[in-house]
């Protein structure tokens, strides 16, 4: 069994267990609600990949380089939603949607449920 001292969480005496069982609470009621919303924005991501797809398209292929131009030569009617015009929307987009997913791979092994856990349960 791991020193559960090292994964901070100290042992305590008989009367500080109450306090040690409100803290695991509060933790597992934050993780809770973040995995909650995480789930949900995964889903949504996982179904906007196409629209990643074609944004990078749009700007490897040189197309919005095209595009942009045009409207800096105001060949774009105003009644046009330009926002993917901006010179750093699509580009900050993209290196967020970056950043986000290298922050998961960074998590990956420390939030993978413990392979022992379930025979630590039925030995309990």
């Amino acid at each position: 069994m791991p020193d559960i001292s090292q994964q901070g969480i100290a042992p305590v005496a008989k009367e500080g267990r109450n306090e040690r069982v409100n803290q695991m609470s509060e933790a597992l009621r934050r993780l809770s609600k973040v995995a909650a919303s995480l789930a949900d924005g995964a889903e949504e991501l996982k179904s906007l990949a196409p629209d990643v797809d074609r944004l990078k398209d749009y700007i490897s292929s040189g197309l919005w380089l095209k595009d942009f131009e045009a409207d800096e030569r105001r060949e774009i009617g105003p009644e046009v939603d330009r926002s993917v015009l901006s010179e750093d929307g699509l580009y900050n987009l993209m290196e967020d949607l970056d950043d986000l997913m290298r922050t998961f791979e960074a998590l990956q092994d420390r939030f993978f449920a413990d392979p022992d856990l379930e025979s630590k349960q039925q030995e309990d």
